[in-house]
């Protein structure tokens, strides 16, 4: 029985996966499978190709479109591995990542997975660090750390335990978006949790079209509160626990109001602009947003003028 399940769920990356799959072969730890899941991917015939040099190493499953949660799913149902280590078709990882992560879940029985940092690559100007927290924070997450999304939740970067996984009933295949955030919480909850190793071992990929690449983050947003809200419906949540979704859910439907607002100052739509800050600020209750609502209505040009160009300012452009 192998140690490690690793799992690649497959779509649309044929250009990429191989550069994958000889990350995963150039680790340092050799004790894993490796199941690579065709999710339906309309560049089967070139995916196939990419794949004919692998195809002695891997374990091979085809299935009709059921997004990135159905095919981790089919590949959660088949892994003999005690940990499970999930990586997208088009990221890379580093030579010591599975040792690492398997080192730090032997030590730490008490935690059902583990995350590492990224860097950011691909359509972006230059490659980016991304720490899943802030420096010096301690090495393991709790369940509210993990509900306010401190972790990245990023899959490429997280090693789950099997049975822990299994246990939770695996990814929700009701969401297309943003799963990873929902199935991460549903982990921890209530009391599991989540290690944290604190060094750069991922190539996380960004592509012209993804979801990374959406300057604005506004689908992904959508579908992280449209995920914060299943999670009311999946989970038996105490008074407490239902409190503080509660408050998470607020919080990000007021970011993503505040966002909405500064593009429709961008686009010199000072009413619509109003509005959605107006709905942020139910939230904030931020006597400056109260102001500059005012300001809107009263001089909508002026004050539009006035704050594109603190926009402009405090973003460097």
């Amino acid at each position: 029985m192998p140690k490690v399940s690793v799992i690649i769920p497959a779509y649309n990356t044929a250009p990429f996966i191989a550069e994958t799959l000889d990350s995963v072969f150039g680790q340092t730890f050799c004790d894993f499978e490796v199941i690579v899941v065709n999710d339906g991917s309309p560049d089967t015939p070139d995916l196939e190709v990419a794949l004919q040099p692998y195809t002695d190493r891997i374990h091979y499953l085809k299935q009709e479109n059921r997004g990135v949660a159905g095919a981790r799913n089919a590949a959660i149902r088949v892994a003999q591995g005690e940990l499970l280590a999930f990586v997208d078709s088009d990221d890379i990882w580093m030579p010591g990542y599975l040792s690492a992560q398997v080192d730090f879940l032997d030590r730490n029985p008490h935690v059902c997975a583990c995350i590492a940092d990224v860097m950011l690559f691909g359509s972006c100007p230059e490659p980016t660090v991304r720490k899943m927290l802030k420096e010096g924070a301690g090495p393991v997450l709790n369940f509210e750390q993990i509900l306010k999304r401190e972790g990245g939740q990023i899959p490429s970067a997280t090693v789950a335990r099997r049975q822990r996984v299994v246990q939770v009933g695996m990814f929700d295949e009701q969401l297309r978006i943003a799963e990873d955030v929902e199935f991460c919480v549903r982990l921890c909850f209530p009391d599991k949790r989540m290690g944290y190793l604190g060094e750069l071992l991922v190539k996380y990929r960004q592509r012209p079209g993804s979801l990374t690449d959406d300057p604005r983050r506004q689908k992904w947003s959508a579908a992280e509160i449209n995920a914060l809200r299943r999670l009311s419906q999946t989970l038996d949540l105490s008074e407490g626990h239902r409190k503080l979704l509660a408050k998470e859910i607020a919080a990000a439907d007021a970011a993503f109001a505040l966002s909405d607002a500064y593009h429709h100052l961008s686009e010199n739509e000072s009413e619509r602009a109003a509005e959605c800050l107006h709905e942020a600020n139910t939230y904030y209750r931020d006597p400056r947003i109260t102001a500059t609502i005012i300001c809107l209505n009263t001089f909508p040009r002026l004050t539009a003028r006035l704050l594109n160009w603190r926009l402009k300012k405090r973003s460097g452009r």
